[in-house]
Order: structure tokens, then C-alpha cells, then sequence
């Protein structure tokens, strides 16, 4: 029992070390994302030397249309970058919700009067999966990512397995 403490605490200084270095050399990155497992929209990014978390949303809603709303989290495990390239295994899971409103209006000329349909069409999706990706820093601070996942799909129509890329423009400081 001592010897497992002993090594719980030898593991804990450790990682403590390893995030504590990371913190120093953090970076954050905001811009635009579209992929797979990162979702649609405005971006966010954070990352460490080792880790990093991307977060993405994109509402777009009307009350009487309807809309869409996506949204995605990703995780990084940075592999290797040299301050102008880098490699990253990623895993990540983004979702989306969409309803659009319509009024379909076809004119009678015997009854001179409109003959009106509401229809709503409405479906969802969620898209997860591991990834492998590539970053590339120009210009400074600007960022640019591109990432291949396999992604698992599930939607009220069915689900698959498919490649969908993930790409991001980002400004990092």
C-alpha cells in the first residue's frame, strides 16, 4: 500500500510538472471552423505545448423561420510543432439542430382564394470521432488547420462511418 502511494505521488508530480511547464507556453487562437467534429461557426481555441481544446457554435435562429444551430468540442494531443508547423491527434463531437418554417401558396382561380400548406422540416445529427491533423502558422499569428477524423454519424434517418474534414482560419496569440 505504501509503495502505491508512493508512486500516486511520484505520477501526480509528474504530470503536475509536465502541465505546469504547458501553462507557460499556452497559446489562444480565435477565428472560423467547419468540419465534421468540429462543428460550424466561430471558433475558440486554446492549446498547451501538449494540449489543447477547440470549442465552435453557430445559432442562427428565427421565431417564426426556424434555423440552425451547430456546435462542436474537440480535443488535441499535440505530437510535434516547431513554431511553424504542427501534428496533432485530435478527438471531437459536434452536433446540429435545424428547422426551417415553410408556407407553400398555390392561387385558385375558380375560388379566387389561396390555398395555403405549412410544412415544418425539422432533423438533427451527431457527428464523433478521432482525427489526425495538421496546423500550419503564417504570417505571424495567423493559423490555418486542417484535420482528416473518422467520424461516426448518427442521425433519426440512420448512422455511418465516414471521412468529413475539418478545416479552421484562426488568429492566434
Amino acid at each position: 500500500m505504501k509503495k502505491l502511494f508512493i508512486l500516486a505521488v511520484i505520477v501526480g508530480v509528474f504530470l503536475y510538472s509536465q502541465g505546469a511547464s504547458a501553462e507557460d507556453t499556452s497559446t489562444n487562437s480565435l477565428g472560423f471552423a467547419a468540419g465534421g467534429t468540429y462543428g460550424l461557426g466561430l471558433s475558440y481555441s486554446h492549446d498547451t505545448t501538449i494540449w489543447g481544446v477547440q470549442v465552435t457554435a453557430l445559432p442562427i435562429w428565427d421565431e417564426h423561420d426556424g434555423g440552425r444551430v451547430f456546435g462542436g468540442i474537440n480535443l488535441k494531443r499535440n505530437f510535434h510543432e516547431n513554431g511553424k508547423v504542427g501534428l496533432y491527434g485530435s478527438l471531437g463531437v459536434a452536433g446540429g439542430f435545424w428547422r426551417e418554417n415553410e408556407v407553400d401558396c398555390d392561387w385558385d382561380n375558380q375560388t379566387q382564394t389561396d390555398n395555403c400548406i405549412e410544412s415544418v422540416d425539422e432533423d438533427w445529427g451527431v457527428i464523433a470521432g478521432p482525427g489526425v491533423g495538421m496546423q500550419v502558422i503564417f504570417w505571424g499569428n495567423m493559423m490555418f488547420r486542417f484535420e482528416l477524423p473518422l467520424a461516426f454519424r448518427y442521425s433519426p434517418s440512420g448512422y455511418g462511418l465516414s471521412p468529413i474534414p475539418n478545416t479552421a482560419l484562426m488568429y492566434r496569440w
